[in-house]
């Protein structure tokens, strides 16, 4: 197929980012293999999608951020609860006589449900800006372990590096100097516990072109033993199809 003959270029841009419906990968895939103006297309838009990948770091929220958001939210149920089926009724209406004629004096119906809600809703804004600024100044977060991960693949540059930080359940995977994933690929994480097959997670990222890239931890630690890294075909994969490249024990 000459170059200017495909019909099909506009589908490399969605499927480098995996944003093409599973039943058209395989289709895709097998006319990337005969088609030399694809190739050249993804080959192209390889860099851009990486630099995406590491333009901006992955930050993971404290545990304990949802937990008191929650705690409020239940803390104004109760309020709500306490306040009673009356809370919803209007204030009644005075009257007043006027040069002998009853007038009635229109005052703004207001109930005491609103009024909580509007003070919750403020106290919750309060708590969170409270809660933002302690994690951002380091006032309650819990403490960061950094653990130097294992690289198996041979032939990485010796300057390669992999760091797992866990901070409470919460993990981040960095790279510096990491190889590209292979053309068609993208690096997937995995979690494994004690005695378990590794479970997928949906965290794929790349590196850009100084090998530098950063991704979060889907989900809890709690039980997971290492953290492996591979190199699966774009969109993920549920079994892994290679050799871990990179692997970080939790219990070091």
């Amino acid at each position: 197929m000459e170059p200017s003959d495909c019909e099909r270029r506009d589908t490399a841009s969605a499927y480098l980012l995996g944003a093409l419906p599973e039943h058209e990968v395989f289709s895709f895939e097998r006319h990337l293999a005969d088609c030399a103006q694809c190739q050249s297309d993804i080959h192209e838009l390889t860099s851009a999608v990486d630099l995406l990948g590491g333009a901006v770091p992955a930050m993971a929220a404290p545990p304990e951020l949802g937990e008191r958001i929650r705690g409020i939210v239940r803390a104004e149920a109760e309020l709500l609860r306490a306040a009673g089926p009356d809370a919803d009724r209007p204030v009644p209406a005075p009257r007043r006589r006027f040069r002998g004629l009853a007038m009635r004096i229109r005052v703004p119906e207001l109930s005491l449900r609103p009024r909580i809600a509007v003070a919750t809703t403020l106290a919750v804004g309060a708590l969170c800006g409270l809660v933002v600024g302690a994690t951002l100044l380091g006032g309650s977060t819990p403490r960061t372990r950094t653990i130097s991960a294992d690289i198996l693949q041979p032939g990485v540059a010796q300057d390669a590096s992999a760091t797992l930080h866990i901070t409470g359940q919460s993990g981040t995977i960095s790279v510096s100097n990491f190889p590209s994933p292979p053309a068609g690929r993208v690096y997937e994480v995995w979690l494994q516990g004690a005695g378990r097959m590794p479970r997928p997670t949906d965290a794929l990222f790349s590196v850009n072109s100084k090998g530098s890239g950063t991704v979060a931890v889907p989900g809890s630690l709690h039980g997971v033993r290492e953290v492996l890294v591979t190199a699966e075909p774009l969109g993920g994969s549920l079994v892994p199809t290679r050799s871990p490249i990179m692997e970080a024990s939790t219990e070091t």
